[in-house]
This record gives C-alpha cells, structure tokens and sequence, in this order.
C-alpha cells in the first residue's frame, strides 16, 4: 500500500516507522529542508545540537520505548538539574522541597495552599472537568488570590500572553503533572536526560528505518495540493501535489494520505472534497483553533549564566519567557565543546507580526529588555554566537471557550478512527498533556492499536501509481 506522510516531525517520523513495520510504503514529505520539525538540529558553529530546547523525563514511557527499538536507548544520558524562580529582583533556587520552604516571596500559609493545592491537582482532580474552567480562576480557587497574583500570574502572562486568562485550567494541571513526575527521592530533586548528540540523532535514525523498511523520506517538498482520485479497480486514493525547489509541481497518487500539521494548513491544500475531513478535525478537536507560537534567541557562550536548566521569570518586566541553560542539562564537554548554549524563547500568539520581525527588531528585547534585567552582569563579549529561531504552530491551546467534545462527553479517547483515503492526525488532538513528544509518540501509537486491522488490512492493497 503506498501511503504519504505529509510532515516530518516527530509526529509524522514516528507514524511513518510505525506503517512501515504494518507493510506500507510509505513517503514521508517534508518541506523544510530537514527532518525533525521542532527537533530539527542547527549548526551552532563549534558544534550541532538542537534548534529548539527539548529534555526527556524517567516516566517518558512512550519515547523511551521508541528510542529503545530505534536502537538509541544505550545513547540516553541521565542528570539531576536545578530549577529557579526569578521573583522581584531576585533568583531563588527552586529544585527541591527544602529550597521551596525557603522560598521567601510566599508566606508560610501560602506555601502550605500551594503545597496542598499541588497535591490535589497532580491525584485528585478530574482533568477533563478542568476544560470548562480557566487556569486563572482555578488557580485563584485552590491555591488563594495572593498565590496567584505573585506565583502564578506572571508565570501565565510569561507563557501564555494575551491568552492567560482564557486558557482552561487542564493547561496547567498536564504541566503540573509532567513537572513533579521529573522529581524523585527524598529531596524531590529532578532528574531530566537526553540523547547524546541531540534530538537530529532521532530524525536521522527514522530515516535510516524507513529506507531498510522500502519506504523514503522527501525534504524541500511542499505539498501544494491534495485531492480525491480514482486509483484501479475504483479503489478511492488521493492525489498529492508536490513543489520542490526549482522543479515543476509532481503530481503522485497514493491509497492514503495522513496529514500531520495543523487544520489550517490542511485547508490551504485540501480540495472542496477534503474540506469536510478537516471540518470534521477542527471541530472535534477546537484546540486547533489557537496555537501559540515562538521566537527563541540561542546563545553559545564562553561561560555559564546560572546554575539552573530552567529558569522561570516572574516579572513582567522581562521581555522573555524564561532562560534554558541546556549545558546545565547536557555535558558541555562532549556536546558543546565546552561552551554554553542558553536558549531564551518568547512565546506570542501564532499571528503576532513580530514572529516575522527581523533578528535586529527583536534582539533588544531579547537582550536590553530581558536577558540583561535578570542578569545585569551580562557580558555580550562573551557571546560566541547568536540567532533567534522562529516556529509559527508550535502549542496548540486549550481554550475554556472552545472545550472538545470528548471532555464535555467525559470521554477520554484522542486517536481518531481511520479516515479513508485522507486522515487527519496532529497534535491539536492530544488531551489533558501538555506538548512534549512523549504525548506526541503515545498519540501515534494509540492511533495504531485502535486501528491496526485495518492498517495491516490496507497493507496487503495495491502499490499505487505515480501520475
């Protein structure tokens, strides 16, 4: 059976193996010029590693166990990191319980709520029901107003911008999860890894799978159409326009097409005759209605900043969401070359003007208005290398105005049944997680086991011509 892949990120990489193992020949077409989507790789110079920052927690089952059959699992790396809050002038380390009590921008009493409300979010409460109530009115509800207006507002409006008073509350109850699931022993203390060399060994790897499994992998090949047609026999397929650079449109039919990126690139390519499929998609899944995007300044420098992997910015003043010290996570000796990479993303709304605003338009507030205010002895001499990478669709929201069905329904199942000949498949899907490509390699699996007979089924069909 020949099946397109439209979208090589994780999603998309992790369900073309997964057809590929079920029979099909697959073609998985991507139009950046490499694999990996947001865990695509950069060339920072001196060394290569990841365009955008990306760990890997214990608990991680799904990814593990991908990595583990990709033959990556002897490559994973285990380290304890720190964590820190940056709070009215301030950097307060907040790795650990101990470190928590001493927080001093909470009362005793506050940090109490806070402790107790934690523990009733991660056991307690009914994450589905938390579709239908803001993160903003919850919060302030278990945790107290004064809580929230130090603690978490600015943590909100830092990630989340114009949308952090109509973000739903599962938002931050599947961050909460993720976060203290990373934190093991008597201390509390998180232990994150990663894959030595970088998240580009992944999509490397998948392209080496599908190419022994008689599948392909295309990059620089945007797709410009799709549309129902006949294959022999009056078997229903579809058509896939592909435009790759300095080449005329190549038309290929194929008995399937599973479209991974987001609806509203799906409905810049898809026929009237699709249009219904995405329809469908948009409205199952309203999560595809917002999206957050970002802009990230990676920096490779001559020394550390701080002894934290994340910190968290709780001041408005800040024009950055945060500060991620990757070489607190990864060993700078054998990755970096014994530099230290800093990413300082911002997130903004997917349509914000200044995701396509130029590197010297947005550096002072990466830079005057940010990474200087927290850390006023900044030194750009020390500055070996700079770039801001940009994504447009990176996290889809949950919005209180636009709970899916399946929460309303109290339903908890993500993965669509298989669509034939055009199937939607994406991460607006995902349900009560945040975006992390262990949710995103669940998705995929769970579409697999609820349809593999057909799958396998589909597999023995016929090979598909080119037009």
């Amino acid at each position: 059976m020949r099946t397109a892949v439209v979208g090589g990120g994780v999603l998309g990489l992790t369900l073309a193996y997964r057809l590929a193992r079920l029979g099909h020949r697959v073609e998985v077409l991507e139009a950046a010029p490499r694999l990996g989507g947001l865990a695509c790789a950069h060339d920072y110079g001196e060394f290569t590693w990841d365009r955008f920052y990306h760990c890997i927690l214990p608990h991680d089952e799904n990814l593990l166990a991908l990595l583990r059959d990709l033959g990556l699992g002897s490559e994973l790396r285990w380290r304890t990191t720190g964590t820190g809050y940056y709070g009215r002038g301030r950097l307060h380390r907040m790795s650990s319980n101990a470190d928590f009590l001493r927080f001093p921008l909470l009362s005793i009493v506050d940090k109490a709520r806070l402790g107790a409300a934690i523990l009733y979010a991660t056991r307690v409460a009914d994450p589905y029901k938390l579709y239908r109530v803001s993160a903003a009115d919850w919060l302030r509800r278990i945790c107290g107003r004064r809580t929230y207006e130090v603690f978490w507002r600015p943590l909100l409006k830092a990630k989340l911008g114009t949308y952090h008073e109509e973000v739903a509350a599962v938002f931050i109850w599947a961050t909460l999860k993720r976060l203290f699931g990373a934190r093991s022993g008597t201390a509390s203390r998180e232990k994150l890894g990663y894959v030595s060399g970088g998240y580009a060994r992944i999509p490397a790897r998948f392209e080496e799978a599908l190419r022994a499994e008689g599948s392909s992998v295309h990059v620089d090949a945007a797709v410009s159409a799709v549309r129902p047609v006949a294959l022999g026999a009056g078997r229903p397929g579809c058509e896939v326009v592909v435009r790759r650079r300095g080449l005329p449109p190549e038309p290929t039919a194929f008995d399937q097409v599973f479209f991974t990126a987001p609806p509203r690139l799906a409905r810049q390519v898809a026929s009237a005759d699709l249009v219904p499929a995405v329809e469908r998609a948009e409205r199952l899944h309203p999560t595809s209605a917002a999206y957050l995007g970002v802009a990230c300044l990676a920096l490779v420098l001559r020394r550390p900043l701080t002894p934290y992997y994340v910190l968290n910015i709780g001041e408005e003043a800040v024009e950055i969401t945060g500060l991620i010290e990757m070489t607190n996570l990864v060993d700078p000796a054998v990755e970096t070359r014994g530099r230290t990479l800093a990413y300082l993303p911002r997130y903004l709304d997917s349509e914000d003007p200044l995701l396509e605003a130029p590197d010297a338009a947005l550096l002072p507030s990466f830079l005057d208005r940010g990474l200087k205010r927290l850390l006023p002895g900044f030194e750009a001499s020390d500055v070996l290398y700079q770039g801001i990478h940009r994504a447009r669709l990176v996290q889809p929201l949950p919005l209180v105005s636009a709970a899916p069905v399946a929460a309303a329904a109290g339903k908890v199942e993500a993965a669509p049944a298989l669509e034939r000949p055009f199937q939607m498949l994406g991460t607006y899907m995902l349900r009560c997680a945040t975006l992390n490509n262990n949710e995103v390699v669940g998705l995929v699996d769970e579409f697999v086991a609820r349809n593999e007979a057909e799958l396998r089924c589909g597999a023995r069909q016929g090979a598909g011509v080119a037009v």
